[in-house]
């Protein structure tokens, strides 16, 4: 009996030219070789490249999903050098110029720019001025609308908040 089973190698390169290696792959190269050596999968071997590949590829979509779900506007590196992790492991190799991850970046740097995100590990106090000038920015970015739940409109409503705050302390006094 003769049994078409892709090498490592080929498996690899396959997922290199963007291929994605589905779950009905693994289970047709996991029978194959199981069929072949008579006790399952070697560790190692086509089936198990297979499915770390296709596990990788997995995680990159989620990742790619989650990033998507976001308000343009307040895309990061952080986001981009995420996914760009994510799309080296998903396809055997450094992500390069048209990939997801390029194009993700381009976001991310155009945000920064423009100082539409802040670094994650810095906290942030804004004033109503800020926030003002910060939808000044996204209007002008956005050709004069600011997108839904974008920064600037997070950064009106922290302003809100710490002005309420402030209120709430000097009339308790």
């Amino acid at each position: 009996m003769s049994f078409d089973i892709p090498t490592v190698a080929e498996i690899q390169l396959a997922a290199e030219s963007g291929q994605r290696i589905t779950r009905d792959d693994v289970s047709a190269i996991s029978q194959a070789e199981s069929a072949m050596t008579g006790h399952g999968p070697a560790r190692g071997g086509p089936a198990a490249t297979a499915q770390s590949l296709s596990m990788r590829q997995v995680n990159f979509e989620d990742k790619v999903d989650e990033v998507s779900r976001k308000p343009s506007t307040s895309i990061s590196i952080n986001d981009a050098e995420e996914i760009q992790a994510a799309e080296g492991r998903a396809f055997n190799q450094p992500p390069g110029v048209g990939y997801v991850s390029a194009q993700v970046r381009s976001i991310a740097e155009n945000n920064e720019a423009l100082g539409l995100t802040a670094p994650a590990d810095v906290p942030t106090f804004i004033t109503k001025d800020e926030a003002r000038g910060a939808q000044h920015a996204e209007a002008l970015a956005y050709g004069g609308r600011n997108p839904r739940g974008g920064v600037a409109a997070q950064l009106q409503s922290a302003a809100d908040k710490i002005d309420n705050s402030r209120r709430g302390s000097f009339a308790s006094v």
